[in-house]
């Protein structure tokens, strides 16, 4: 029996190193690189800029590109919810079609479609941006993470319709000095932390909107930045919520009135906050009210689009909740608000 048990442990240990060895390794290819005929039909369907990176398997910039700057969870996440992605290895053997339909294969050792997009002289790495109206500008040699970021920002925000590249890095670089943590977009609604929410609501009570996000979840990212940040539904929120935003894993020690919550450093990571919040079912996007006493109203588990999430909360922000039921408002709600 003893023999038993100690198989079981180190059998179970393995197992959890190779867990986590395989979580690093997700994370490390956090970027969801497709193929040219992946994103042609996906362009066709719905404009996004395209991101295509030119490198070399044995070009050491090429590899500190995608093993220390794409791998980021910041950057990985911006790339994935705003951009198609495309990878062109340079010595490539493959006949690939463009986008204009036209096949490029590697009839020198370099590949025919690498030189079209660099413009005859190749730099590797080079990263290639195809704005939404399909116009391709190069931005060659090696970009670390506080370089690529005003790139990314640049295209997939629209500044490029009314600034040109070098004035926008310019002040760029003047409100995000390198080193210093990217905010991915303009944020409209006022974020607090839990103990801001309370004391604000002290004096003034308010209702409380609280988003639990998971940084591994495209679907998050995507309703902070598309419904939240709907300028329409942000301004509903700041007048009629105090809105708190949690990282389902954060490390931060969270006061909710007399009790503090933790991150107890357990194998999945999350705090005990939103683990309680959630009671124990860790999906995501979550999002949660509560009134202007901090009781429960009411929680939901999914990806929502602006024009989803509007009636819900005009549903909590108006009161309606207090005389109608859920299915009787919908009915009858006409919807103010326009996705951006």
């Amino acid at each position: 029996m003893k023999t038993f048990l100690y198989f079981f442990f180190i059998f179970h240990s393995i197992l959890l190193l190779a867990q986590k060895e395989q979580a690093a390794k997700d994370i490390a290819n956090g970027v969801e690189w497709k193929s040219f005929e992946e994103v042609n039909k996906l362009f066709m369907n719905k404009q996004k800029p395209v991101l295509i990176f030119i490198y070399d398997e044995d070009n050491d910039s090429s590899q500190i590109m995608l093993d220390s700057v794409f791998a980021l969870e910041e950057v990985a996440n911006y790339v994935n919810v705003l951009y198609y992605p495309i990878k062109l290895e340079v010595n490539s053997k493959d006949t690939l079609t463009f986008f204009d339909g036209n096949k490029y294969a590697n009839t020198n050792g370099t590949h025919n479609l690498a030189k079209k997009l660099s413009g005859g002289a190749t730099i590797i790495p080079s990263t290639v941006i195809f704005s939404k109206e399909a116009v391709g500008t190069v931005y060659p040699g090696f970009k670390d993470r506080d370089h690529i970021f005003p790139i990314l920002i640049y295209y997939a925000e629209n500044t490029y319709k009314t600034t040109n590249y070098e004035d926008f890095e310019k002040y760029y670089f003047k409100t995000y000095p390198p080193g210093r943590k990217q905010i991915m977009t303009r944020v409209l609604v006022k974020w607090k932390s839990m103990e801001e929410a309370f004391e604000l609501n002290k004096k003034v009570p308010k209702k409380i909107f609280v988003n639990i996000y998971n940084n591994y979840n495209i679907s998050c990212t995507i309703m902070r930045l598309k419904t939240y940040n709907n300028p329409k539904i942000a301004n509903y929120l700041n007048n009629n919520f105090y809105c708190v935003n949690i990282d389902s894993k954060t490390k931060d020690t969270i006061k909710v009135a007399d009790q503090q919550y933790i991150n107890e450093g357990a194998a999945h990571g999350y705090h005990q906050l939103p683990i309680a919040f959630l009671n124990g079912k860790m999906v995501f996007p979550a999002f949660l009210f509560f009134d202007d006493e901090f009781k429960f109203l009411d929680k939901k588990q999914e990806y929502m689009t602006p024009e989803e999430f509007e009636p819900i909360i005009k549903f909590v922000g108006s009161n309606a909740y207090k005389k109608q039921k859920w299915d009787v408002y919908l009915k009858s709600f006409k919807s103010e608000f326009v996705e951006e």
